[in-house]
């Protein structure tokens, strides 16, 4: 009876998203958790049959944007960033993303992910995400990441002048500018749509 109520989750639910993030957690809180904000933080991961596209031989383009979720977790669990809007009432929440695919990471290969704070405004933490094969160190994707902290009742900069590697913000990088651009004409347009 039980492997028949196992069966019916494991259909209804991702489960295996939620053993991942399970995992994740497990993982985090047995890690370094003094990074500061500005380091880069490295997860691994393994190309799956559960990640392949129809092609049955190279990871679906939507699990690299699954993987991020993963990296981000990682990064709010080993720096102190998360821990000092919790008080404040404040999350994050994924409100945009950029991906540019290179070459495709094969099955069974095992692969990193580099993840680093590039950038922040008032509203958003702008992450940098590079999926890097280990057998050759070959830069399969590269993903931009827009996190928006809510609900806090004190402006981003000021939380993020709280961290001493972060009160000199590094200069946008040209591809997060363009991005961030784009980002505005799209909200400008569909505000008129309504």
């Amino acid at each position: 009876m039980w492997w028949m109520i196992l069966a019916m989750l494991y259909i209804a639910f991702d489960f295996n998203y939620f053993i991942r993030v399970a995992f994740t957690i497990a993982t985090v809180a047995c890690s370094n958790r003094n990074l500061k904000m500005t380091d880069t933080i490295t997860t691994y991961g393994l190309c799956t049959t559960q990640d392949i596209d129809m092609f049955i031989d190279h990871m679906n383009n939507a699990r690299f944007l699954r993987e991020l979720d993963f990296t981000r977790f990682h990064w709010y669990g080993r720096t102190a960033f998360w821990s000092a809007i919790k008080p404040l009432g404040g999350s994050a929440v994924q409100s945009s993303a950029m991906i540019r695919y290179r070459k495709k990471l094969p099955l069974f290969r095992p692969f990193r992910i580099e993840t680093r704070l590039a950038w922040w405004d008032d509203k958003s933490l702008y992450f940098e995400h590079k999926f890097v094969t280990l057998f050759d160190d070959f830069v399969r994707a590269i993903a931009f990441s827009k996190q928006g902290v809510t609900g806090c009742d004190v402006r981003l900069a000021e939380i993020m002048d709280g961290f001493e590697e972060c009160r000199d913000k590094p200069e946008q990088l040209e591809e997060l500018r363009l991005w961030s651009q784009a980002n505005e004409v799209s909200s400008q347009k569909l505000r008129k749509e309504r």
